[in-house]
C-alpha cells in the first residue's frame, strides 16, 4: 500500500495548480520526409507525420521540444529506422535541455552488400524533471559527408520512426520536504 513515502500520483487531477490535468503524453510516428545524417547531425527531430498527445500538449514542433511544466518523471522511448551504406558511426539521443540522458552506438550498416539495407535504433531513458525542463530527440553522425552516399533515417511513412514520453507531472520524491 503506497504512502506519503512512496511515489503518490494524485489521481487523475495531477498537476491541477497549473491547469494541466490527467496523466500527460506524447506519441509520434513516421518522419514527412527523409533525414540525411549530415543535415540532422546533432540537431532534434521534428515534423512528424503524426502526433497523438494528451489534452494541454507540451509538444512544440517548431523547436522539436516537449516541455515540462511541473515537477515530475519522464519515461521516454524512440525507434528510429535509418539506411547507413558507409558503415558510419550513428547515435540516437535523448536530451533534456540539450544535455545526454541516454544513448545508442550503432555501427551496422554496409547496404545491401551486408545482406541489409535499412537498421533500427532503439534508445530508453528515464528521469526527474522540474518545471522549465524540456526533452528532445535526435541523431548525430559525426563523420557523415556532405556528399557522396550518406545515411539517413527513413522519411515519407508514418508506419517507421516512433518516439514516446510518458510524463508523471507532479511525483512526488520518496522523502517529500
Amino acid at each position: 500500500m503506497a504512502d506519503y513515502r512512496t511515489w503518490m500520483l494524485t489521481g487523475y487531477r495531477q498537476s491541477h495548480t497549473n491547469g494541466r490535468e490527467g496523466l500527460q503524453y506524447l506519441d509520434t510516428k513516421g518522419l514527412l520526409n527523409h533525414r540525411y545524417f549530415s543535415d540532422w547531425h546533432n540537431v532534434d527531430l521534428k515534423d512528424w507525420a503524426a502526433v497523438l498527445q494528451s489534452d494541454h500538449g507540451a509538444w512544440d514542433n517548431t523547436n522539436a521540444r516537449y516541455h515540462c511544466y511541473t515537477e515530475g518523471v519522464i519515461f521516454t522511448t524512440a525507434t528510429l529506422m535509418f539506411t547507413n551504406p558507409n558503415t558510419r558511426d550513428f547515435h540516437v539521443h535523448v536530451t533534456k535541455n540539450g544535455s545526454v540522458i541516454g544513448t545508442t552506438n550503432e555501427h551496422s550498416g554496409g547496404g545491401s552488400s551486408n545482406g541489409h539495407t535499412w537498421n533500427g535504433a532503439t534508445i530508453s531513458a528515464i528521469c526527474r524533471v522540474a518545471e522549465g525542463d524540456y526533452i528532445s530527440v535526435r541523431i548525430t553522425a559525426a563523420s557523415a559527408s556532405s556528399s557522396g552516399t550518406r545515411g539517413y533515417l527513413y522519411g515519407g511513412s508514418n508506419n517507421y520512426n516512433k518516439w514516446s514520453v510518458f510524463y508523471l507531472a507532479g511525483a512526488q520524491r520518496d522523502n517529500p520536504a
